[in-house]
């Protein structure tokens, strides 16, 4: 029996998931994170998730591994829902595990996963608002999402850029656009009256979180992980630019909304690699290129022949499992 893993169904999908995620909550992230000046510099939110990690390890890789699977799962949803791919697969569960844990965890893995999940909701929400008439709910949500990522891990403050991203591509009415605006800065206001509320500076939150997104050199990070986790690296973003070639080539095989949804995905990929690149980037933010990969690699998969994807597929997992271990 020939395996045709550019269709593969939900349960070798979600075991694989929930394989990758074992693993790297038993042996792919260290116990604590002790580091005062580590910890500092993780803005608000973040800090308060790398403080509760140190405080209690355990509890941290329990939630760190339910965040993993809530996020692989969100991302292979909206890739079922919205028919991107033109066959049925739910590749992208496992190809989130593989790039989020295969690269590189680092030592605040909480607030990675946690930021990566905002991302994935947001994208979720991002695309229910792409639609007839009003969504305002779903673009509400989505804005928040967002909103709260920078709270959550300040290198992540370039991906504000998403919601004008997805107003133009999705065509959102100037309604849309003002409540889309409340909720992006709903977290940044509410930290704001809280610090003023505590006796601090009102606009201290602000501060905190753009020195926090600003320090340090740039390609610092590429620098900083060991070798394998730089191949691992490079070959992610290979076959992300390989699946841009694809769809590019070949444009209009999905339809409207899968094509605008997929354009959508390819805006994240450029500012996830952006981010990549800044002063203030860590490990974590491999957890945020893991979003737009697993919904834009299973494009390459489905593409070629499956004589060559299964081995490709096999090989990348291999290399995850290694990079855990």
């Amino acid at each position: 029996m020939k395996i045709d893993i550019a269709r593969q169904p939900l349960v070798p999908a979600f075991m694989t998931l929930f394989a990758l995620a074992v693993a790297a909550m038993c042996a792919g992230i260290p116990v604590s994170d002790t580091s005062g000046a580590v910890r500092d510099a993780l803005p608000l939110l973040g800090g308060q998730l790398a403080r509760f990690q140190a405080a209690y390890p355990v509890w941290s890789k329990f939630a760190a591994g339910f965040m993993l699977l809530f996020t692989g799962m969100c991302a292979g949803r909206i890739t079922i829902r919205y028919n991107l791919y033109t066959v049925g697969t739910c590749l992208p569960i496992p190809l989130y595990a593989i790039v989020a844990c295969g690269i590189a965890t680092g030592g605040n893995y909480l607030a990675g996963f946690a930021a990566s999940m905002l991302l994935a909701l947001a994208t979720k929400n991002y695309c229910r608002a792409f639609c007839n008439g009003y969504g305002f709910d779903a673009i509400f949500r989505a804005s928040l999402y967002l909103g709260l990522m920078p709270l959550v891990y300040a290198p992540a403050l370039p991906l504000l850029l998403l919601l004008p991203l997805a107003v133009l591509l999705f065509r959102r009415t100037f309604r849309e656009v003002v409540v889309a605006t409340a909720g992006l800065l709903l977290p940044i206001f509410t930290a704001c009256h809280v610090s003023r509320g505590s006796g601090a500076e009102f606009t201290a939150p602000l501060g905190t979180v753009g020195q926090a997104a600003i320090e340090g050199m740039p390609l610092q990070l590429f620098l900083d992980i060991p070798l394998p986790a730089l191949v691992m690296a490079g070959g992610i973003v290979l076959l992300d630019l390989t699946a841009l070639f694809f769809f590019l080539a070949d444009i209009y095989a999905a339809g409207t909304k899968p094509r605008f949804i997929l354009f959508y995905n390819i805006g994240i990929l450029v500012l996830a690699l952006t981010l990549l690149c800044s002063p203030a980037a860590t490990p974590e933010a491999f957890a945020l290129l893991a979003v737009p990969s697993a919904i834009l690699i299973p494009v390459f998969f489905v593409r070629i022949h499956r004589g060559m994807a299964l081995p490709v597929y096999q090989i990348f997992l291999a290399a995850a499992f290694a990079g855990i271990f």
